[in-house]
């Protein structure tokens, strides 16, 4: 009887050497793959809440949402936990608070829309999808803003929302003393051009990450965007501050934009709303300036929020709370 012969150990190992190079090849490419597909959710999140804001806006005169108070609310991305709970009343309750988080107003595509919070997650943007749990066990349509999944006082909205939002609120608007109103004067709706972005991925301004998201920063064409300027041709920690530009989540290659007419596309730049207006800022100057249109398109932040608001109805400027915001979800 003829003996079987098993593999010896030089065979054994040119075996392993192989899969191991064949995993080194391989693998690479499967993470990029994974990253497209990650990508792609991202993008069909921001379409389907693109078709929710279509919805609302039909039953709201053209308006996308905006939530408020009985006061005139103003943005306040890292507000207290009183002013939360306060500020998250409908529009004719008796909040008396005018601090109010851009959550609050995407949440209502949650109320009114039929929207699940799932949608608002990015599979690269490292948030948790909010599952409801609030001190009176309430329905997610009875809830004002989203909490955060292991119920901690400490994180809010910044937590369960991997996208921006076109500035809601009022603002100081040029040739005005004061705010304009409970809704800004420049907020998002669906009389707007085709190339206005309503949403994002997160502003990589108010990243905590990054060194230029405290106080106030001039963002410029020259600073950042623009492959002529010289700092794009500096060492690597300066080219960085271009890419930085970009949102997080997507490894600052670009970011899925959500546009007024309700497609959506991923964008290697920040640059790409209306006439090269940067979605992430504010334009430098007023509109009747004389100053480069292209350049002022372009931006800068501005004030710390919630100072910080859009100067024209081309003026896109996407905003997302921050992190460490002390809430809870607030009920009816």
């Amino acid at each position: 009887m003829r003996k079987k012969r098993g593999f010896t150990l030089i065979e054994l190992l040119v075996v392993i050497a192989i899969i191991a190079m064949l995993m080194a090849i391989l693998m690479p490419t499967l993470s990029k793959v994974k990253k497209i597909a990650q990508r792609v959710v991202c993008g069909t999140n921001l379409r389907g809440l693109g078709t929710a804001q279509t919805v609302y806006a039909h039953d709201y005169d053209g308006r996308y949402t905006v939530q408020g108070g009985k006061t005139n609310p103003e943005w306040s991305p890292q507000m207290a936990n009183t002013a939360w709970y306060a500020a998250t009343l409908p529009w004719n309750d008796s909040g008396v608070n005018p601090q109010i988080s851009v959550g609050t107003s995407l949440y209502l595509l949650v109320r009114e829309a039929d929207v699940s919070p799932k949608s608002f997650v990015c599979p690269s943007g490292g948030e948790n999808e909010f599952d409801g749990k609030n001190p009176d066990n309430r329905d997610l349509v009875q809830l004002w803003d989203f909490g955060h999944t292991s119920y901690n006082a400490s994180m809010g909205p910044f937590n369960c929302v991997s996208y921006s939002y076109h500035m809601p609120y009022k603002g100081n608007d040029p040739g005005q003393t004061g705010g304009t109103g409970k809704r800004g004067r420049y907020a998002a709706d669906d009389n707007r051009s085709a190339a206005f972005a309503v949403m994002a991925d997160k502003n990589p301004f108010f990243d905590t990450r990054l060194n230029f998201n405290s106080s106030s920063t001039d963002i410029t064409a020259q600073n950042y965007l623009d492959r002529s300027s010289p700092l794009y041709w500096e060492d690597d920690a300066s080219r960085y501050q271009i890419f930085a530009a970009n949102s997080q989540p997507h490894d600052r290659e670009g970011q899925n934009v959500l546009y007024a007419d309700g497609h959506t596309a991923y964008e290697g730049r920040s640059d790409v709303g209306v006439r090269n207006d940067n979605i992430y800022t504010r334009w430098t100057v007023t509109q009747l300036s004389s100053t480069d249109e292209n350049q002022w398109r372009r931006g800068a932040l501005g004030s710390t929020p919630p100072d910080a608001y859009p100067r024209g109805m081309e003026d896109s400027m996407l905003v997302n709370d921050k992190e460490n915001m002390n809430v809870f979800p607030h009920t009816n």
